[in-house]
């Protein structure tokens, strides 16, 4: 890892800026480097982007070069949108996303739970939790 910081100490050293594709393509060659030598794992991560259609544009186009990286993370999108505009332009598309973005994506619909349901998770929970709660309260709620 010295060497990575080395490297990314050393492109930087002028001024504060932002990161370039030079500095990106040094530090994969020293990351790939290390992977293969078996010094280093990638660890895929989780992103969570709530309110996904509060993005923009700018946003979106980042997110879909990010995503073709052999770094990238597993992403999941959440929004309660249906078709609205992508902002940042005049589109209008489905969640406010670029449709392909969207083409990309694996959808998973969620429902609101029934009252039955929602009266055993309080149940359950409870019981977790070791509060003692009876049928009229778990009504109530």
């Amino acid at each position: 890892t010295n060497a990575a910081v080395t490297t990314v100490n050393s492109l930087m050293k002028q001024k504060k800026t932002e990161i370039t594709e030079k500095l990106r393509g040094e530090i994969n060659k020293v990351v790939n480097k290390y992977m293969d030598q078996g010094v280093a794992e990638l660890v895929p991560g989780v992103l969570f982007i709530d309110e996904v259609h509060m993005l923009d544009i700018e946003c979106f186009t980042f997110l879909n070069k990010a995503l073709e990286s052999t770094l990238a993370p597993v992403v999941i999108f959440a929004t309660n949108r249906g078709n609205c505009r992508i902002r940042g332009t005049e589109i209008r598309a489905p969640h406010g996303m670029p449709t392909d973005l969207l083409d990309r994506l694996l959808i998973v619909r969620t429902q609101s739970y029934k009252r039955d349901e929602i009266m055993e998770i309080v149940k359950i929970r409870a019981e977790t939790e070791g509060i003692p709660i009876d049928e009229e309260a778990v009504e109530h709620i």
